[in-house]
């Protein structure tokens, strides 16, 4: 098929300037619209495609469809039309450079250059995603980068939108092309599954991957040995290959490119909201609510900002006491294992038999038992004391589900108190649960790492207990707050513990 040449013609309202790009849909033209004198980019369908009565069509309504998606972060579309038998789109011109040339020449990128991209990127595929239009085709060569700072979502030339006049879904798919880059491309995209925006958040994931570490995560001599490594194999740890990098900015990433759609964020906008805590926390940049479109829907709590620092000190505390006990020798950790016992023994003797109000489980003051398990939680949610709480324990002892979150509100009061080693046995029972029940079990865990945080002989134990908590719960995400709490209590003790020896 002979290659179309426009250059230095007129076509329609537009003089062509020269080519600037082909692929396996369209050329790509720079012209000049005379009669509002700009420049636009012009996309002209390959003749053996605008033959396709049925493509054409989907293509018209579709380009209509991202046409009406005003964002500054989107590539705007001015007009889709026919001329001379070519259909073609005209699109902003975008001067500047793609993010696969910017990575091409200058390697991995700063992690705060990158977190703008991300952000940016972001903001644009929600409000796609608010017109169920799904783009399948995020990857470096389709965000743009302007020369005056802008960041562009380019070519929705696979996208699929529901069109809102017959409820069917629309897409520009065409026999013998690929839809999406098996590169970038989701596990559910990748086994022909239902896509939503879920599919993007993983293709701009993998995208961001490639952006700080240089290359795709996923490689291989075909396109099916790629999408398999997508559906089955995990993505190599991005705080080993960029240890330099925030690490909660690894963790956002990573997170996108979970396997599940159920797994990553649920919006984009959540996205955006741990880019926002992370900008507060490791980025000083006064200008960054100008750049960044929502910046100020985002707000951060202050709180928020402390519990992300002090859970970044904590990790950083629990890598570094890792990194010294690999050096410690074996017989030196046996006798230190072997006193944590026998201390340990000799605490929870004590505690039991000369501290009844501690572990023995305490009576609950007289409260009537009630009909049901919920009448008796709506009376200990009105009295809010340990005696309420405890008599949903007591009354109700089968009643396994209310129970754990009775002796939820029981360690918030002992923590409230400053005392581990009331729910002591609360905290040995929730450690042993099964990883099906995660939150409970790191609750336990964080309970145990605080109960065993006082003093410096102790505080290996402490912090191999927060390590079990840390690897069963993204901290990230929608986590108890109690959890936090536990973390920060046992955390503060095992500081003390360190000064005071």
């Amino acid at each position: 098929m002979q290659e179309l040449d426009l250059t230095n013609k007129e076509f329609g309202d537009y003089h062509v300037l020269r080519r600037i790009g082909s692929g396996a849909m369209a050329e790509v033209f720079l012209a000049e619209q005379r009669s509002l004198g700009r420049r636009v980019a012009l996309k002209i369908l390959k003749s053996e495609l605008a033959h396709d009565e049925s493509y054409v069509k989907r293509f018209v309504r579709e380009a209509r469809a991202v046409a009406k998606l005003n964002h500054p972060n989107l590539v705007q579309i001015f007009q889709a039309d026919c001329i001379d038998g070519h259909w073609f789109i005209a699109q902003e011109y975008v001067q500047g450079q793609t993010l696969q040339k910017l990575i091409q020449r200058g390697g991995p990128l700063p992690a705060e250059k990158l977190a703008e991209i991300l952000w940016c990127s972001a903001s644009a595929l929600d409000k796609a995603a608010q017109a169920e239009i799904v783009h399948r085709d995020i990857k470096p060569d389709n965000i743009l980068l302007g020369d005056d700072g802008n960041v562009k979502i380019a070519d929705f030339g696979l996208a699929r939108f529901s069109d809102p006049t017959d409820g069917t879904n629309l897409a520009l798919t065409q026999a013998g092309m690929t839809l999406g880059t098996p590169l970038y491309m989701s596990p559910e995209q990748a086994q022909g599954k239902t896509l939503d925006h879920r599919s993007d958040m993983y293709s701009l994931g993998i995208t961001a991957y490639h952006a700080l570490t240089g290359q795709p995560p996923f490689r291989g001599e075909t396109a099916l040995a790629v999408a398999i490594q997508h559906v089955n194999k995990q993505p190599e740890s991005l705080e080993r290959l960029r240890p330099d990098i925030p690490a909660p900015l690894a963790r956002i990433v990573l997170r996108m490119v979970e396997k599940k759609p159920e797994k990553r964020f649920a919006t984009f906008p959540d996205i955006q909201q741990e880019l926002r805590l992370l900008f507060s926390t490791h980025f000083r940049n006064e200008n960054v609510a100008e750049r960044l479109p929502d910046w100020n829907i985002f707000p951060v709590d202050k709180a928020d900002v402390n519990r992300l620092k002090n859970t970044e000190k904590l990790r950083d505390l629990m890598q570094k006491e890792k990194r010294l006990g690999r050096r410690r020798r074996p017989f030196y950790r046996l006798v230190v294992a072997l006193c944590v016992l026998l201390l340990s023994g000799v605490l929870g003797f004590w505690h039991t038999y000369s501290a009844p109000n501690l572990l023995r489980t305490p009576p609950h003051g007289g409260i009537p038992r009630r009909e049901t398990v919920a009448e008796q939680w709506m009376y200990a949610c009105k009295l809010d004391s340990i005696d309420g709480w405890y008599s949903v324990i007591d009354e109700f002892p089968e009643e396994w589900s209310w129970v754990r979150k009775a002796k939820r509100h029981l360690i918030r009061y002992y923590l409230q108190d400053d005392d581990p080693y009331g729910p002591l046995s609360i905290f040995h029972e929730f450690a042993e649960l099964s990883d099906v029940d995660a939150e409970y079990r790191a609750l336990g865990l964080a309970g145990l790492a605080w109960g065993n945080a006082d003093n410096q002989e102790n505080s290996n134990d402490a912090i191999g207990y927060l390590q079990q908590a840390f690897d069963l719960v993204d901290l990230n995400s929608d986590t108890d707050p109690l959890l936090f709490q536990l973390i920060d209590a046992a955390n503060r003790k095992i500081q003390q513990a360190k000064k005071g020896n």
